[in-house]
């Protein structure tokens, strides 16, 4: 009998052993937006490029899929010149999965490219998931055009110009963990970086709160394999 109990014992010893030690682990809820700029203001010279980038933020983001902490990592892409609605939104899992349609997806248009809008989509999807934190990488130009002035095929684009004061970043910008901002026009670099200062973003940065990079062109080629 008591052989008997002892390898009842060491069975239900080994099992709860054996149990996966993250049953009890927190689950990650991070949330990662793609903001790609693919309206009239990247200029057809710049389509290859911009293309490339994407591909490789992309193929970037799919590895998440291989750590077992982040395969369900939520991530959302947005397109400038449909800024109204999520163009994509899925786990890292289903990022790899359907790496093919979400390419398809990237087309360049000679149409307005609204970031007040596409940061007002990415204010409200925020609101309603409530992330516990939220890591945006943005490929830029980084200009504004409403879809107001947009009733011809012909973007006339002026720079630099002001960040727009009702650019919804601000209000979610002490969610961020990364804020990465990519390709961004030369002549929007200091308007961009007084911005980011007036919402806190530089400080937090300079404190290693957030992991924060803004990079022009150039600088962009030069990272396109480390992006993330």
């Amino acid at each position: 009998m008591k052989r008997i109990i002892a390898l009842i014992l060491c069975t239900f010893l080994f099992a709860c052993n054996d149990r996966p030690v993250s049953v009890n682990a927190p689950q990650s809820n991070e949330a990662i937006f793609l903001l790609i700029e693919n309206g009239g203001t990247v200029t057809k010279e710049q389509h290859d490029e911009s293309f490339k980038t994407c591909l490789h933020l992309l193929q970037q983001l799919t590895k998440l899929a291989k750590r077992k902490a982040t395969r369900d990592t939520q991530v959302h892409i947005l397109l400038s010149a449909q800024p109204n609605r999520i163009a994509w939104s899925g786990t890292s899992r289903q990022l790899l999965e359907q790496a093919d349609y979400i390419k398809s997806l990237i087309t360049f248009e000679s149409s307005f490219s609204d970031l007040v809008v596409a940061f007002e989509q990415i204010k409200t999807t925020i609101d309603l998931t409530q992330p516990d934190s939220v890591r945006l990488y943005w490929i830029g130009p980084c200009i504004n055009v409403p879809f107001q002035v947009s009733d011809d095929k012909h973007i006339e684009v002026k720079v630099p110009q002001e960040v727009p004061k009702n650019l919804a970043l601000g209000s979610f910008a002490d969610r961020l963990s990364t804020l990465k901002i990519m390709r961004v026009h030369p002549d929007q670099d200091e308007p961009l970086k007084a911005y980011l200062s007036s919402i806190g973003i530089l400080k937090r940065s300079y404190s290693g709160d957030l992991d924060f990079a803004l990079l022009g062109v150039a600088q962009t080629r030069s990272r396109l394999k480390n992006l993330l």
